[in-house]
């Protein structure tokens, strides 16, 4: 089953976190990082050595009222 390798930046933070995936994230999709839930903006994919890994761009969900 193929990996996918994330560098996902969050919003106000200099340094991405490394998320790894089984699957393509894509736009307006939820995803955890580090147990906090994000919603994908922007998706940058690569190919790197054998695997595809990219930049994700994500933002905070917005909470129902």
């Amino acid at each position: 089953m193929p990996t996918y390798t994330w560098d996902v930046q969050l919003p106000g933070e200099d340094i991405p976190r490394r998320v790894t995936t089984e699957y393509l994230v894509s736009v307006g999709e939820e995803l955890n990082v580090e147990g906090l839930p994000w919603v994908v903006e922007s998706v940058e994919v690569e190919e790197e050595g054998d695997g595809l890994t990219g930049l994700l761009l994500v933002a905070r969900p917005h909470e129902p009222y």
